[in-house]
């Protein structure tokens, strides 16, 4: 740490006192129960939901390839949509829990 060395002439201000800012009271967050029911109802139908939903990447997959130069078909898009609902679910019953269970 520099040693610094103050001037004769310089006067000493007095140190500042920190200020307290408002206090801000907050409650404990909890999920709204319609999520807690729609996460617990996910949960408990998953082990069927993710084979349906898996067997619908896999033919929304092939659909895709046999479409794939038919112009105005979008398929792509739509095997696109269904995979992403796929990983949503998949993220939502696995990683999320909700607070208070």
């Amino acid at each position: 740490m520099p040693n610094i060395v103050k001037s004769s002439g310089a006067k000493e201000a007095a140190p500042e006192q920190p200020t307290e800012g408002p206090k801000v009271v907050t409650k404990p967050e909890n999920d709204p129960a319609l999520l807690k029911g729609i996460w617990i109802a996910t949960l408990l139908v998953w082990p069927i939901l993710k084979w349906i939903v898996a067997l619908d990447c896999v033919y929304q997959m092939v659909r895709m390839m046999y479409h794939w130069n038919t112009p105005g078909s979008f398929a792509g898009f739509r095997f696109l949509l269904h995979f992403g609902i796929f990983v949503a679910l998949t993220y939502f019953v696995s990683l999320y829990k909700p607070k208070g269970l």
